[in-house]
């Protein structure tokens, strides 16, 4: 465990160890800035001295993992869970301002085409855009903790014809699946034999139609796999509402938004040396023998060929979440209203301390009994009383942070 240190001026030191900490605090020569990570400032003049640090980064579209290495040791390791809610929350606010509008204003046409974020160049979905700077973030953390010399990054490359098909090879990549059809559709129409594939019971009748499984207005395209074949009955029914038709989940999704990721990267002002999965997967099995965990991806992708780490004992995992909650009411005429703000002076995603143990504030209740969770979305405790005793430890921030304990790391294979 360490403790990380800032000068009088805010800038990241060498950490120490916690013993130094507590000669330092109890002397009036620092102050606590951080819990979680245990942070300390200087409140005096010091020499600067720094060493080597090398910090590497796991690339993700789900998770991120971060290590920081010097002197043969591991100084800091964390996971990060980033956000997968944005298509979803941005889809919610579409359809509580479509039936707003036509709620207030019946006759006033959509206006979304005028906005000019629509039509600037590069741009990206606001869901990977968040992923980018999830990665951004984090990089950032770690720089405003320690003096980090050198960036080591995984940038990892998908072969998406080998996701879709994994038995082509050769000539085959150059033969996709359409080859010798005039179009998408006539393609479509091919692979599923002629024939409806709603599934439901009944007469269908002869005439064809190729549907959108996600509306082009949704968001979604005129790949194959968001094609179906569906008899003109059927068509009709479904849009009519008389039936729904189940989602496909694409095998390419995150392999392809791990590519716009890596791509922006690059662009980025970020100088770091780029690193590749099966030197990661090289080092930490075959050098480190450690079990495969992102943060341990982060060691290898930190450390130099052949080298040896001592890892730490505790991992700091980090979950991103919305800013706030905007959602006022609930139930089925939105007759019950939910407090978005502090409750008896607390918000949702609060870390408290009560005499049921710590945890993140996850259920308000006006009768002042909170439900209390862990960042892994485990129930500390259903029901607490705030209103007796309840330390507020930190804030609701961007970020939810907590440090786990690790049991030592056992070589692969024992």
């Amino acid at each position: 465990m360490l403790v990380f240190v800032l000068n009088q001026h805010s800038k990241p030191l060498m950490p120490c160890k916690p013993s130094k900490a507590k000669k330092l605090l109890k002397a009036s020569k620092a102050k606590v800035v951080n819990r979680t990570p245990f942070t300390i400032s200087l409140l005096f003049g010091s020499s600067g001295y720094k060493q080597p640090i090398t910090a590497g980064m796991d690339t993700g579209s789900q998770k991120i993992g971060v290590a920081a290495i010097a002197n043969g040791q591991v100084i800091y390791q964390s996971e990060i869970e980033i956000r997968q809610d944005i298509s979803k929350k941005m889809q919610q606010r579409q359809m509580y301002r479509r039936t707003r509008r036509g709620r207030k204003t019946r006759y006033r046409p959509a206006r979304w085409l005028n906005r000019a974020s629509m039509r600037q160049n590069g741009r990206l979905a606001p869901s990977v855009q968040s992923k980018v700077h999830s990665h951004l973030r984090e990089k950032r953390f770690v720089e405003s903790l320690l003096p980090v010399t050198a960036w080591h990054v995984e940038t990892a490359h998908f072969d998406i014809h080998k996701i879709v098909n994994p038995d082509v090879s050769g000539k085959a990549y150059q033969e996709g699946e359409q080859k010798g059809f005039y179009n998408v559709k006539a393609y479509v129409l091919h692979r599923d034999g002629y024939k409806c594939k709603s599934g439901q019971k009944g007469n269908h009748s002869k005439k064809l139609h190729v549907h959108h499984i996600q509306f082009k207005s949704n968001g979604g395209t005129d790949i194959p796999s968001n094609l179906i074949t569906l008899c003109e009955t059927c068509h009709d029914a479904l849009h009519l509402g008389e039936f729904e038709l189940k989602t496909r989940k694409t095998k390419t999704k995150h392999a392809t938004e791990m590519g716009i990721i890596k791509s922006q990267l690059i662009k980025s002002d970020w100088d770091f040396a780029e690193t590749f999965g099966y030197e990661t997967k090289f080092k930490r099995e075959q050098v480190l023998q450690l079990p495969k965990t992102h943060y341990n991806d982060a060691i290898a992708i930190s450390c130099e060929e052949g080298e040896l780490v001592k890892p730490l004992g505790q991992v700091l995992y980090k979950k991103h979440i919305a800013k706030g909650d905007y959602q006022q009411t609930t139930g089925k005429r939105s007759e019950k209203t939910i407090p978005t703000g502090k409750l008896f002076g607390l918000k949702k995603f609060d870390l408290v301390s009560t005499s049921f143990g710590i945890g993140f504030i996850k259920g308000k209740r006006s009768s002042g009994y909170f439900a209390l969770m862990d960042i892994f979305n485990n129930t500390v405790t259903a029901s607490v009383n705030v209103k007796k005793y309840c330390q507020r430890l930190t804030a609701r921030t961007g970020t939810l942070i907590q440090e786990v304990a690790i049991p030592p790391l056992s070589p692969i294979g024992t």
